[in-house]
């Protein structure tokens, strides 16, 4: 096999054993659903976002990912807070008692999405169910599943080969050149009007990639699904009336690989726009923008500069998300 191929298929078999599996983005403040199945329907009823990342763009057989995600509140709507006077209405500063009426919130969700990567595709299609508990007047707690299927491809139409008889090509061929799995993630996350935090752990049942014969001498079926985490933590600051500020930290950690985190900081202009930059260690530097065209649609880019050594094949990522958020019309009661 000529030597694209062979880098193509190890770089898939050392994701699979070594490092991170699962899509990177750039834009999970804007859609945190695509990093915990609790996240869902946060701050409107109807959440869906379309997204497609180009990793290292210019790099032959760089990973691709699109995804479509939706998430719906089914349950009712949180009812906002009112007053009540317990002496006549002429006195009312005298005593003021305020009582609220909160609902949890059950929600049910959903994301298909394709990874290429080389000659290999990953196809996954999951569905969710988070209940939103609320804490006090202000804050909700959340605690959520998905369950799934994975579908790994190997491309052998886009393969020429320099050695027809290739040993690792035709078992493949012969012995698998797709392998099924099924596999569940959790999560939690607590929030509020201006706080985040969340902790997520994918890919649980750690089911193994079957691909090619296991036992042939060239057996690369080993690999298997490994266990992902991540951990997620954040505070809006309101500046003035027209600007706030948001840092925040993302902490991802996948045995044997070393922790990894990101640190971001996210400015929100008039209710309109939204800039940001990010620093994920030992890897890049994202700049980040967006605007919210209407009350109900949004869209977000982030643009990564490499800062390891692939920037030198490599004129960086670019990730783009198109978001739809609006509450549902509420019955009479």
């Amino acid at each position: 096999m000529n030597k694209s191929i062979i880098s193509a298929i190890a770089i898939c078999f050392a994701v699979s054993s070594y490092a991170q599996q699962l899509p990177q983005f750039s834009q999970y403040m804007q859609n945190m659903y695509v990093i915990n199945p609790a996240a869902s329907s946060l701050y409107k009823d109807v959440d869906m976002n379309l997204g497609f990342r180009q990793q290292w763009a210019g790099f032959d057989g760089a990973p691709q990912t699109y995804y479509a995600s939706g998430t719906v509140n089914l349950g009712r709507k949180p009812q906002a807070t009112y007053s009540t006077y317990s002496i006549p209405i002429s006195h009312r500063q005298l005593l003021k008692t305020e009582s609220s009426e909160r609902f949890g919130k059950h929600v049910v969700g959903g994301m298909v999405a394709q990874d290429e990567y080389g000659v290999f595709q990953r196809t996954s299609l999951m569905a969710s169910y988070s209940y939103h508990h609320p804490i006090g007047d202000k804050y909700y707690l959340a605690v959520g599943t998905s369950l799934g299927w994975y579908g790994m491809n190997f491309g052998s139409n886009d393969i020429i080969l320099e050695n027809p008889t290739d040993a690792t090509y035709n078992d493949f061929i012969t012995n698998g050149n797709r392998s099924n799995l099924f596999d569940i993630n959790a999560g939690v996350f607590f929030y509020g009007d201006r706080i985040f935090g969340g902790y997520s752990i994918y890919q649980l049942a750690q089911n193994e990639i079957e691909l090619g014969n296991e036992t042939t001498a060239d057996n690369l079926s080993d690999a298997k699904l490994a266990i992902h985490h991540f951990a997620t933590v954040g505070y809006r600051f309101t500046i003035n009336q027209n600007f706030d500020l948001t840092p925040s930290i993302m902490f991802k950690a996948l045995k044997p690989a070393p922790w990894s985190y990101d640190i971001n900081l996210k400015a929100d202009l008039y209710q309109k726009f939204w800039v940001g930059a990010s620093w994920r260690n030992e890897d890049a530097v994202s700049i980040l923008a967006g605007i919210h065209a209407t009350e109900w649609l949004g869209v977000g880019y982030a643009y990564d500069y490499v800062t390891s050594d692939i920037n030198d094949m490599s004129s960086g990522s670019h990730e783009i998300v198109l978001s739809f958020q609006f509450n549902r019309k509420q019955k009479a009661e």
